[in-house]
């Protein structure tokens, strides 16, 4: 079986799963064929416009299928004004490069939605999302996918499973994606071969 990990800090590679890894704008990656890569709200400071730049000269690389993980963080992030400010230069380069987000969203989910709004033509998936039904329900209806990590609540991704906007992640865990693709599958009560495989948007 092949597996899939959406969203992993880990650079290392595995022949039966395809992996899109996290990395920093100052990060190297030569090696991986798949990579992430933007400004986490944890990292954002002053200097978040410079920042913005290093990404835009390497988000055109082929391997670059996502920009984030970015966002929003009420509990860790830097200053709110320049979080914003920094989420908002990333959602517009997203754009410019036709390419979809990760999305890192801890106490801010109004705004995040106030930004999809205004960005709806942005493919936005919110990463390790723990939040309970009502809140995936909404998030999905404005058009954002969830993706889903070792702990997560049953009926979250449930809802995602059946909207067909759901994805599994290992993040930052010692937990492997196998064992994500276990737990997922019996809370579904499917096989874990009947958990889709990645489409075209990050391919």
């Amino acid at each position: 079986m092949l597996y899939f990990d959406f969203h992993t800090h880990r650079k290392e590679q595995w022949p039966d799963v395809t992996a899109i890894v996290n990395v920093g704008v100052d990060d190297v990656w030569d090696g991986l064929p798949h990579v992430s890569v933007g400004v986490h709200p944890w990292e954002v400071g002053e200097c978040w416009r410079e920042q913005v730049e290093r990404l835009r000269t390497v988000v055109r690389r082929t391997e670059v299928v996502a920009i984030g993980e970015c966002g929003l963080d009420r509990v860790r992030g830097g200053v709110w004004e320049w979080q914003m400010a920094c989420f908002e230069a990333q959602l517009i380069l997203a754009r410019e490069v036709g390419k979809p987000v990760v999305i890192h969203c801890v106490r801010a989910f109004d705004e995040l939605l106030a930004m999809k709004r205004r960005f709806g033509d942005v493919g936005m998936v919110v990463h390790g999302f723990r939040g309970g039904p009502v809140q995936a329900r909404q998030l999905m209806q404005h058009g954002l996918e969830l993706s889903f990590g070792p702990r997560f609540h049953a009926d979250s991704l449930r809802a995602a499973y059946e909207e067909g906007k759901m994805w599994l992640e290992t993040d930052d865990s010692d937990v492997g994606i196998q064992e994500v693709y276990e737990r997922a599958a019996s809370a579904l009560s499917i096989s874990p071969t009947d958990i889709p495989v990645p489409g075209t948007l990050w391919f």
